[in-house]
């Protein structure tokens, strides 16, 4: 359609005017048919329970009536409200009758040679029993374990830190003390190179030690420990020098009777 006519001349304003209408008329009779065939929508709605409060007695009444009447077992079970709820379910409850009955009349037994019992045991029993109050058990005495320290027979040498993982090649004997006292235990930090040598040995005993035996017990034990010797590291591959360890050397001591002392016993 290229908007000519017959004659092969353009259509007028006024055509093309007509011709629109006459459309827009067809559709809108198009749709007028359609949508007259549709009958009337019911609006949906949601389905959930509903809950109805009964505020009057006698609408709430006529709820459960309705709702007893709707009941499709009413008439086939036994229910209270049927025809036969009042000759079945309710039946009168029976009477109550105390039941009269009477004893014949007899005499209670008294035994004879009961009677006067209470006071002869009373007599038999003049003595009246002794009352202590005050009178307490004996206090148990009490036990006490004493246990007293196990004595060393000689002295001996401890280690402490990483060195006590390794052996000692050479030790030199540990010698006791003449002292009526007990000697402190003497602590030396030392370092252990991979030879196993022992060097920069240091006290660590507390300062300001007042017995010259003590402190004459210490130094000995300095000289000890440089005489000492561990056994060396086993060296690994690549060969690395290794770091010294570090320990500490306890020393304790074991103390005889001096002479003076067991001379004049």
């Amino acid at each position: 359609m290229n908007g000519t006519g017959p004659e092969g001349l353009p259509w007028s304003r006024r055509r093309w005017s007509l011709f629109v209408l006459a459309v827009l008329a067809l559709h809108l009779g198009a749709l007028w048919m359609v949508s007259a065939r549709t009958g009337e929508v019911c609006p949906r709605t949601a389905a959930g329970a509903i809950a109805r409060w009964q505020t009057s007695p006698a609408s709430a009444q006529k709820l459960l009536d309705a709702l007893e009447v709707s009941d499709p077992t009413l008439f086939a079970m036994v229910n209270t409200r049927g025809f036969s709820g009042a000759a079945w379910l309710q039946p009168s409850p029976p009477a109550y009758r105390a039941s009269e009955w009477t004893d014949t009349p007899r005499s209670l037994t008294q035994p004879t040679q009961a009677l006067g019992g209470a006071f002869q045991r009373y007599a038999t029993n003049d003595r009246a029993p002794l009352f202590e109050p005050a009178r307490k058990p004996a206090a148990p005495v009490p036990v006490l374990t004493l246990r007293q320290p196990v004595l060393r027979e000689r002295s001996r040498l401890l280690l402490e830190g990483p060195v006590a993982n390794r052996a000692l090649v050479q030790s030199p004997p540990l010698r006791s003390w003449p002292s009526p006292e007990v000697l402190a235990d003497t602590r030396v930090q030392v370092l252990v190179n991979a030879d196993g040598l022992i060097f920069s040995p240091r006290l660590l005993s507390p300062g300001g030690v007042q017995d010259p035996l003590q402190r004459v017990v210490d130094q000995h034990a300095i000289e000890l420990t440089r005489a000492l010797r561990f056994a060396a590291t086993p060296v690994r591959e690549p060969v690395s020098p290794a770091p010294p360890e570090q320990g500490i050397l306890i020393f304790q001591w074991h103390t005889t009777e001096p002479p003076s002392a067991a001379a004049k016993k």
